[in-house]
């Protein structure tokens, strides 16, 4: 979502843009709107309009993204193929979820943190809600979780590893420089998985974090030779110097990866920009709309699809 934190006075100008977004308070991130333009023309839905399983944005954990906001397009690209899109504003339960055939959660934040990005990053998740949403996925729900660079890792951490992932609430750099990161298949850095279908052979993020994933999971994008991962306590971009920040090679390190849970399924994906439609700045674009995404739409619309097979 965010390019690498670097002192501003050595990035390039797309990082430093991002980081100005991203790195400073509310209302400079609040420059990030969704592209009213962005469309996407969906040459085979898969589900009369309408008429496709329901599929929930959780807006009930001060996430960056919901389905009225920076999601806008991402709920718009889902409505394209039939899916039912609406936004989730009550905690997760029985009752909450068993409203949903797939509950997306895009960013999700603690309180402590709306606002003010240092550590720590506490759960945006209660006990009662990581147990809810296990005892669902377990009986045949399907889960879509995007948990971005710091502070989103810190605040899916606890719900991540009942799941079976193991955050690191860092930034994660894939090493491509001042463009978008690209994973694609014929570097193994994008998995061959089914639901890369209709001829996906890459897949553009905006930088994000880093996982360790257990035994049932299966990789989707994976980070090559130069990725590295990079922290600083304060996270306050333009007043750190670059060797004030700590950082650790991630070679191999996951960056989006698929489960299939006892009837349920799952899909992480450790950046969200990837798969909204923003423009910030003077017209800059981030996300299906980049000029280095053209594959990122169909992408996502995918991982939803591959989600909600067998849903009747």
């Amino acid at each position: 979502m965010a390019r690498q934190p670097r002192p501003l006075f050595v990035l390039t100008l797309p990082i430093v843009l991002c980081l100005l977004l991203l790195g400073l308070p509310n209302e400079s991130r609040a420059q990030q709107q969704g592209d009213e333009a962005f469309r996407y023309d969906n040459p085979s839905p898969r589900y009369a309009k309408d008429a496709g399983p329901r599929v929930c944005i959780d807006a009930a954990h001060h996430n960056f993204h919901t389905a009225d906001g920076r999601y806008a397009p991402f709920a718009s690209l889902l409505r394209t193929d039939g899916f039912r899109v609406k936004g989730s504003v009550g905690p997760f339960n029985t009752e909450t979820l068993a409203a949903c055939d797939v509950m997306v959660v895009a960013n999700a934040l603690a309180a402590a943190n709306d606002g003010d990005w240092t550590y720590p990053h506490p759960s945006a998740f209660s006990r009662e809600e990581i147990q809810a949403v296990l005892a669902w996925i377990r009986e045949g729900g399907r889960f879509l979780m995007f948990a971005d660079h710091a502070p989103f890792p810190g605040a899916a951490r606890d719900l991540g590893a009942v799941l079976g992932l193991f955050m690191a609430d860092v930034y994660a750099d894939g090493g491509s420089g001042s463009g978008p990161d690209v994973f694609r298949l014929r570097d193994g850095t994008l998995m061959d998985h089914p639901l890369l279908a209709g001829g996906i052979d890459s897949v553009a993020t905006f930088t994000g974090q880093a996982v360790r994933i257990t035994e049932g999971w299966e990789p989707l994008l994976t980070f090559g030779p130069d990725a590295v991962a990079r922290f600083h306590p304060r996270q306050i971009f333009q007043d750190e110097a670059q060797n004030s920040w700590s950082s650790f090679p991630i070679p191999g390190w996951t960056h989006g990866a698929t489960r299939e849970l006892d009837d349920g399924r799952i899909v992480f994906l450790g950046e969200a920009a990837m798969c909204s439609a923003q423009v910030y700045g003077e017209g800059q674009q981030m996300g299906m709309n980049h000029p280095g995404a053209p594959q990122n739409a169909l992408f996502c619309l995918s991982a939803v699809r591959w989600l909600a097979d067998g849903i009747n």
